[in-house]
């Protein structure tokens, strides 16, 4: 199965990136309706490279969620951005369907045909998408380009971005690692990394619409394996993150961007208890239910859906 190990890795690799490439895409695209379509087939990718990463772990290896593929971020006009997510998913069912043929597992075949289905449904909807832009360019005689206007909010912003996408990133591994030993605890660590990605997405968005982009470029993430230590490490994330967020919006003038960071510091506390609850020896799958919170991805834009 190590063939299949490498196919996985390399796949998650992909699937990281077109995770980062939509999002980004979709934080600086001001146009909503885009917006929801580059979120929606974002979510499918996180999918997908869940999917990959577990059945990594299934086999007998360790997820490459360091690893990423080349992301193209920017772009002239809409029309070719959205041509770069149109070759993306060409060369994934490229790759997947290759990964197919040299595979004999039908479990392991399912995982790629299922994932090849989704991707195919993407390739169709980028497609569509960029048709539409030609057309409305066509019709109002004028190229859509996207907006250049130069970061107006200091790096603090962005070094803040980079935590947050190292946090999800070190928080997925630790799920993936954790998901035979302790599900319970493999699912409250997901639950977390989702959460990041919500507010990794609030202030991206609010960047956007200040004039600014999220710095995406991949950060270098620590891999633990050992159940305690990743407690403590989860358990420490979370109190100098918020700490660090509650002084970025001290410091911050922008009323909006205030309350967003505001609302994050108080998210990032939620789990304080979480090291003394997992010692007790006396938990109950129903205490368990009780206490993981019911997140979900939700509107990563900070949009009422």
């Amino acid at each position: 199965m190590e063939n299949v190990i490498n196919y996985f890795n390399y796949n998650i690799s992909l699937e990281h990136s077109a995770i980062i490439q939509y999002l980004f895409h979709a934080y600086t695209i001001k146009d909503e309706n885009l917006e929801k379509d580059l979120e929606e087939i974002a979510r499918e990718e996180m999918k997908h490279l869940r999917m990959f990463a577990h059945a990594v772990v299934m086999l007998g290896g360790m997820p490459a969620i360091d690893q990423r593929a080349e992301v193209f971020l920017e772009a002239p006009t809409i029309e070719e951005l959205i041509g770069f997510d149109i070759e993306a998913e060409k060369m994934a069912i490229d790759v997947y369907e290759k990964q197919l043929k040299d595979i004999e597992d039908p479990k392991i075949k399912k995982i790629l045909e299922r994932v090849i289905q989704d991707e195919s449904s993407h390739l169709h909807i980028f497609k569509a998408l960029q048709e539409k832009i030609k057309e409305n360019i066509s019709q109002n005689n004028q190229s859509n380009y996207l907006d250049e206007n130069k970061t107006k909010i200091v790096g603090i912003l962005n070094k803040h971005i980079q935590k947050q996408y190292k946090a999800i990133l070190e928080s997925l591994y630790e799920s993936f690692i954790l998901k035979i030993k302790n599900p319970n605890l493999s699912d409250e660590i997901e639950q977390r990394a989702i959460d990041k990605m919500k507010h990794f997405g609030w202030i991206a968005e609010k960047m956007k619409d200040l004039g600014t982009k999220p710095n995406v470029n991949l950060p270098s993430i620590g891999k633990l394996e050992d159940q305690d230590d990743i407690i403590k490490s989860q358990v420490e994330d979370q109190r100098t993150i918020s700490e660090e967020i509650s002084n970025i919006a001290k410091s911050v003038e922008n009323k909006e961007l205030q309350w967003i960071l505001d609302r994050i510091a108080k998210r990032e506390i939620h789990y304080t208890d979480l090291e003394a609850f997992l010692s007790r020896k006396d938990i109950s799958d129903k205490d368990i239910a009780n206490i993981i919170s019911a997140f979900t991805v939700g509107s990563m834009f900070g949009q009422k859906k």
